[in-house]
């Protein structure tokens, strides 16, 4: 079956690295994968391509400028005539407000997948949501990788109605051939340059946080709650992986709680499995809009216990007590008694990142996930996509 992924730009995001490891295994589900982005190359929008070449997929680019570009969607349905994949799957709203309808005006069946929970939204961009939520929900299916999002977007946009019958959950899922545990279960050294900043007798804790630099990941929270952690593990380091506009913010933030030599800005990486077999634990703080977030399930893959703040579909994921320890979102006093707790305990963390390595393989594991995309397009070719969406 060859499937056309089509996506907004090759960002590092979490939705982009999960196409490259789909990749990985697509395959073993009879998947011939395809990928092209609508934004061209740029130092920013190229970063995923080559993670998708190590997977095996050569990525094209459209150069489109914007969702509303008559041109570029000319050239998309030009494209799908021209290479006739069996079915294209589009991935963040973009995408989809473009690649469903050039799909069907190319003749080709098309599903989308919504990464996230809704959030309220203004303005533009409550329009262009409400443009791809209409367009993917009359699509072969609308697809949404968790109950809780699928809930959030019935709750904004469905009230008092049904549930369109196009609309599906199925998770995502890893590589986990890829994100694996240390060969003898403990926590390795940190990429070469990466620990240059971190306890130079290469003796101290590391608590990894990998995130986009935004404010609803809540790493603000994380922040506020190190000193609690210094006080009991003065030797710990805090590491943040990941870039965004919060980011001048939160090194002011550290600067003004005197936290700059335990705390490193560590920036985007694509050597992820090794930053995470060089972690004793992982945090992701989030206060709101968290779905099924990827870097849970690259936690749990390398076997590394986490704390994570209950919101959204997190507690798919993350086991509370089992594979990790969940907290209120915003509540800073909690994530570092819950980071303490763990860094105090390494019998405890062994066995949560034991049980999450179990949970990933027995969940997520993303061959689970490519047997289940096959089966939404398999029905998607045989209807023509053609589906019966409720007024």
């Amino acid at each position: 079956m060859r499937v056309l992924t089509v996506v907004d730009a090759l960002k590092l995001g979490g939705a982009e690295t999960l196409i490259a490891q789909l990749g990985r295994v697509s395959a073993d589900a009879g998947i011939e994968l395809s990928v092209l982005s609508l934004h061209g190359r740029s130092p920013e929008r190229s970063k995923l391509e080559p993670l998708l070449r190590e997977s095996g997929v050569e990525p094209e680019y459209l150069d489109v400028r914007r969702t509303l570009d008559v041109s570029g969607f000319r050239r998309l349905v030009g494209y799908l005539k021209q290479t006739k994949p069996d079915i294209v799957h589009a991935h963040l709203e973009m995408a989809m407000t473009m690649a469903i309808p050039a799909a069907r005006r190319a003749g080709i069946p098309a599903v989308g997948t919504f990464h996230h929970v809704h959030r309220p939204l203004s303005g533009r961009a409550s329009g262009r949501e409400r443009l791809a939520v209409e367009i993917a929900t009359r699509s072969a299916a609308a697809i949404f990788v968790s109950q809780a999002s699928l809930v959030s977007f019935a709750d904004r946009y469905r009230r008092s109605k049904p549930v369109p019958a196009s609309w599906t959950v199925v998770h995502n899922g890893i590589d986990l051939d890829y994100f694996t545990p240390a060969p003898d279960g403990g926590v390795t050294a940190l990429p070469a340059g990466l620990g240059a900043g971190l306890d130079p007798t290469g003796n101290g804790p590391v608590v990894t946080i990998l995130a986009a630099l935004r404010d609803f990941k809540g790493i603000t929270h994380a922040i506020d709650a190190w000193p609690a952690v210094l006080a009991e593990q003065p030797t710990a380091r805090l590491l943040l992986v990941g870039s965004g506009e919060q980011e001048p913010a939160l090194r002011a933030q550290v600067a003004r709680l005197g936290l700059t030599g335990s705390v490193v800005f560590a920036g985007m990486r694509s050597d992820v499995p090794e930053v995470l077999r060089g972690s004793d634990l992982v945090v992701l703080p989030s206060i709101y809009g968290e779905n099924l977030p990827t870097v849970l399930m690259e936690a749990g893959g390398c076997g590394r216990p986490v704390v994570a703040s209950d919101v959204g579909g997190i507690s798919d994921i993350v086991a509370d007590g089992e594979t990790g320890l969940l907290v209120p979102p915003g509540d800073s006093p909690g994530i570092a008694a819950a980071i303490l707790r763990l860094l105090a305990d390494p019998d405890l963390r062994e066995r949560m990142g034991q049980a999450g390595r179990r949970r990933m393989e027995r969940l997520f594991d993303a061959r689970l996930w490519a047997r289940s995309l096959h089966v939404v397009y398999q029905k998607a070719i045989d209807t023509s996509g053609r589906v019966a969406v409720t007024a």
